[in-house]
């Protein structure tokens, strides 16, 4: 490529950034709104201009080559700083900006979060509208790299780093069950918990989780009866049947609220989990990503 400066549409930068993203033409295409030939033209064009193939075609996908995995974050980071030239030159005010944002979250933080978040948004920036889209800790960064969520809360950091965090609370956990349980009342010892019939929320169905582990540790099993994918199917089934579950405190406290369940500490120490909202590194420098970050980071302080 030629070092001097030529006229180059800006338009291209959002083609390579988004076939980047989702390596698929067709589908870099929807995102832009722009049909599959355009896209490959639009390619060509950026082939031409960096005097080299930026993407191979391997297995069904198409994979940055070693110069585009060089000059991809540059232009991230170059494309937000022109959007938020252009958001200071305007004078940034969120009761003035219109748009969407996509923030993923798991049934823990709809519950939890949500309902402030969304009441603090349309409070300050009534044209502001926020959808949500399911994410867990396991999947959220690659969502958010595929740009199908800009944002999203997390109770694990993924291993990724293109992606900015911001901590936001901790939370640890405690055994539910119904308070009609036969053998669990007020208090919970460890034979008891070892006793009782155990249910586990599991995103990915596995029967087996942290709490296994710390018994484990311990030289203990408990009986694990069924996993369920969503937290919001707990409270029905321990009202069903005499299940125990350890679910997040601030969640038992919500489901408490409309259940006639009964929430014990935990006979051994619980995890703690610190939950962050994450989101591609270049948007730190976006004025509409750093105020969702911001409205997210104080509704959270709420909780504390």
């Amino acid at each position: 490529m030629s070092n001097s400066l030529r006229p180059i549409d800006l338009n291209l930068f959002k083609v390579l950034l988004s076939i980047y993203n989702q390596r698929n033409l067709t589908h870099a295409g929807k995102q832009l709104a722009m049909t599959q030939p355009a896209v490959s033209r639009a390619l060509e064009r950026l082939n031409y201009i960096f005097n080299e193939r930026l993407f191979v075609r391997i297995d069904g996908e198409m994979r940055p080559t070693r110069t585009t995995e060089m000059i991809a974050p540059l232009i991230f980071e170059g494309m937000a700083l022109l959007e938020a030239a252009v958001n200071m030159a305007s004078g940034f005010d969120p009761k003035h900006i219109s748009t969407s944002l996509k923030l993923g979250l798991n049934d823990y933080g709809i519950a939890i979060v949500l309902p402030k978040l969304i009441q603090r948004v349309s409070d300050q920036a009534p044209s502001v509208f926020l959808t949500t889209m399911p994410a867990t800790y396991q999947d959220a960064h690659e969502l958010i790299e595929r740009s199908e969520i800009d944002c999203a809360i997390v109770s694990s950091l993924p291993n990724c780093n293109r992606l900015a965090t911001d901590p936001l609370f901790r939370e640890d956990y405690v055994a539910v069950c119904s308070n009609q349980h036969p053998s669990i009342s007020d208090g919970l010892d460890l034979t008891q918990f070892l006793a009782a019939e155990h249910l586990l929320v599991s995103y990915k169905g596995h029967l087996s989780g942290w709490v296994d582990e710390r018994l484990a540790e311990m030289g203990k099993k408990r009986r694990v009866v069924g996993s369920v994918h969503s937290f919001n199917a707990i409270p029905e089934l321990l009202c069903q049947r005499p299940y125990l579950c350890v679910l997040p405190r601030r969640l038992a406290q919500h489901f408490a609220k409309a259940y006639p369940l009964r929430i014990n500490e935990l006979p051994f120490p619980s995890e703690n989990h610190l939950f962050h909202f994450i989101r591609l590194r270049h948007l730190t420098k976006n004025p509409i990503s750093n105020w969702i970050r911001d409205q997210v980071v104080e509704t959270c302080q709420e909780l504390v």
